[in-house]
């Protein structure tokens, strides 16, 4: 009997001290997995309204790049923007005049983040723009196009921007602005004034984060695959 008492003894004995490698393991692991990266990627569809003498134009575009050390967002980006001014539009011997406008631009984007918290983020950004602006002085009733001016363009965004993370890897990003130009060359068009957008961001590292801390509870057995899903997810 005492022979069996102090083999279950050991066992028992064993058995706590494996838990608790065991636990300390998943913890070292874990930590590992969400520990601050030096760099990560980032990619983000956008939408952005500017306006010219009241009027707001969109502007479509994404941009790719990467987050250092969760505070500073570079990225790179193209937009497209095309449309009628409508400040332009006027008539004359019962016909309709007005002018189209095409901009085609690359940008470098950068953004400094001072605040983030689990669910919002909070940042400067800061984007020079460089590309061609062509406006087309065009006849609405007989759809002929009668003048063209095309040049460089290149201008500067800055303002304040603010992020809803409802998920860690998924974001609504909402910004507003000042757009400074800084060289045109085509004259006599001002295109100083202010810009909003709104954009999906996605994290790609959270991804990565999340698909990992799965694997890892599936690994150490915690919790089911379900449950984990969520958890890490809306976490």
């Amino acid at each position: 009997m005492r022979i069996l008492l102090f083999n279950v003894f050991l066992l028992l004995t064993s058995l706590s001290y494996a838990q608790q490698d065991n636990e300390e393991q998943f913890r070292k692991d874990s930590l590992a997995i969400i520990k601050v990266k030096l760099v990560r990627p980032q990619f983000k569809f956008d939408n952005r309204l500017i306006f010219y003498n009241g009027q707001a134009l969109g502007i479509n575009g994404i941009d790719a790049g990467v987050m250092l050390k969760d505070k500073l967002r570079v990225t790179v980006g193209y937009y497209g923007m095309s449309g009628d001014l409508k400040s332009e539009k006027f008539t004359s011997n019962n016909e309709d005049f007005g002018k189209l406008i095409r901009l085609d631009y690359g940008s470098l984007n950068t953004e400094l983040i001072y605040k983030d918290a689990r669910f919002f983020s909070l940042g400067m950004p800061l984007e020079i723009g460089a590309g061609q602006l062509i406006l087309r002085n065009k006849n609405f009733t007989t759809d002929r196009v009668y003048a063209t001016e095309k040049g460089a363009l290149m201008f500067a965004n800055f303002g304040l921007s603010g992020t809803f993370k409802p998920m860690r890897f998924l974001g609504l990003k909402a910004m507003v602005g000042y757009r400074k130009v800084i060289f045109n060359q085509v004259k006599n068009f001002d295109f100083n004034g202010f810009f909003t957008s709104i954009g999906l961001n996605i994290d790609v590292h959270e991804i990565i984060v999340d698909v990992k801390m799965f694997r890892l509870k599936k690994k150490y057995k915690r919790g089911n695959n379900i449950g984990n899903a969520v958890d890490i997810i809306t976490e």
